[in-house]
């Protein structure tokens, strides 16, 4: 009897001990879905949630739980710059490079580098670190949906029947909205969409709307930054922002092709993503060796080469 009782108490035990674990299992399971980039429009995680809206997996990826925010980075291939490498062989390694790097997402305009980048992000899958999305904000909207990204982005006051065709085959769309626009028509904004793009440069438009109660409880709200501002404004921004419910921030030309590429975006992740100030801490060579920071072990703005570079092109162009 004795051993009876025995065996049916370590019964429960195990079953308490397994209830308590699967919780845990659907959220890694959830997680993995959530950086997994679709095989196919056909086969991709469809929007739940509304006719221009993002899948769960995606809105789980670009909105922490953690409420830390999600950095996407964008790369811009007509940047003008004389390191510039835009091979496709080039494009592969900037795209393995942002997902060690743990960028969020990678956005671009360019269709081709859009493939590519999909392309690859697929050979992570089952990997870690995992697949990071792709989401592509040019005019082809249906080249992009053919190629696999996750998302496209397309203008709250014009919206077409390309944008609206997406949902059916799996692909998010994330809208672009402004104060003066949901001024002037009440329906910009439904009340389904979860997943909304704003100008993060304008801080009294995007207060506006972020305060205005317009945007749907709930939702992905990703605002757009410049890179490499003058004193690294784009981090006390982005802390800003998301002290006004922002979830995400994406980096417009954090990424040109050029020598400074990941450095910066893994300057930005670091400096938005982690309790620190937004002076960089030297602890390699990298930096004070191609001459963007202060010395070895110091703390220091950064400063970089690229916005150099464009500043005195200004002012042979002024003079």
């Amino acid at each position: 009897e004795r051993e009876t009782k025995k065996m049916f108490l370590q019964f429960l035990l195990l079953l308490s001990a397994v209830r308590a674990f699967a919780p845990a299992v659907r959220q890694d399971s959830r997680c993995l879905q959530s950086a997994t980039i679709p095989s196919s429009p056909s086969t991709a995680a469809a929007s739940t949630t509304g006719l221009f809206a993002i899948s769960d997996g995606l809105a789980m990826t670009l909105k922490k739980s953690s409420k830390t925010l999600s950095v996407l980075l964008d790369y811009d291939s007509d940047h003008d710059s004389d390191d510039k490498t835009t091979s496709e062989g080039d494009l592969i390694t900037l795209s393995m490079q942002l997902r060690k790097i743990k960028a969020s997402a990678i956005v671009t305009a360019d269709l081709e580098a859009a493939r590519v980048f999909v392309e690859e992000q697929r050979t992570a899958v089952g990997n870690f670190p995992e697949p990071c999305p792709i989401i592509y904000h040019g005019d082809n909207i249906a080249g992009a949906a053919e190629a696999g990204v996750s998302a496209v982005i397309v203008s709250g006051a014009a919206v077409d029947e390309d944008a609206i065709d997406l949902t059916t085959g799996g692909v998010g769309v994330i809208k672009t909205i402004s104060i003066s626009e949901a001024g002037k028509d009440d329906t910009i904004i439904n009340q389904d969409e979860n997943a909304f793009l704003i100008d993060g440069d304008d801080e009294e438009d995007a207060s506006a709307l972020l305060l205005g109660g317009a945007i749907p409880s709930g939702s992905v709200i990703i605002a757009s930054l410049s890179s490499m501002q003058d004193e690294n404004e784009e981090l006390e921004k982005a802390k800003r922002l998301k002290a006004l419910g922002v979830t995400s921030i994406l980096l417009k030309k954090a990424c040109v092709g050029d020598g400074e590429d990941i450095e910066y975006a893994s300057f930005a992740i670091d400096g938005m993503t982690k309790k620190k100030s937004s002076t960089f801490n030297m602890s390699g060579l990298t930096g004070s060796t191609n001459g963007h920071f202060g010395g070895v072990g110091t703390s220091t703005t950064a400063t970089w080469l690229r916005t150099k570079k464009e500043e005195e092109a200004v002012a042979v162009a002024a003079s």
